[in-house]
């Protein structure tokens, strides 16, 4: 070995490896809503009101109430009164009941399928969206970055 070849390769040993690639299932886009449980909704509506300056909160699906963000996305206040609203069981005051994601090329029954076959247990697929739960127990709800819930009747 040359000194040449010996100055190159002490030279790749201290030099820092590359950054790998990290692999991922999708790719998130947007955060479409957080849930949270509340034990006054007009008490918190007020507060997000007050301290964001979002409009009025509006009726959406599973008997929440979404602030939407001028940008996109919405703050969901979710009663815990009501014990349909939300997805987790004995919501507390101030729990985070769960995380609306958006993912390029949304497709419920493509996400679940490679969820499963990732490791990963998908559950309440349930056409708009898939969710699964991160390691602290936290529901993350993937569905499309346009999804917009509906507005409840």
């Amino acid at each position: 070995m040359t000194r040449r070849q010996l100055l190159a390769a002490v030279t790749l040993l201290a030099a820092p490896a590359p950054a790998q690639a990290q692999t991922s299932l999708f790719r998130g886009r947007s955060l479409n809503h957080v849930n949270f449980r509340v034990t006054d909704v007009a008490r918190s509506e007020a507060f997000y009101r007050r301290l964001l300056g979002v409009p009025r909160a509006r009726p959406a699906a599973g008997n929440a109430f979404a602030l939407d963000l001028p940008a996109g996305g919405s703050i969901s206040l979710c009663p815990l009164s009501v014990p349909t609203c939300g997805i987790k069981k004995d919501g507390r005051p101030g729990d985070i009941d769960h995380v609306g994601v958006g993912i390029d090329n949304f497709n419920a029954a493509r996400v679940e399928s490679e969820l499963a076959n990732a490791g990963f247990k998908p559950y309440n697929n349930t056409g708009p969206s898939v969710f699964v739960d991160d390691p602290d127990g936290t529901p993350i709800q993937l569905s499309a970055v346009s999804e917009r819930f509906p507005v409840r009747p």
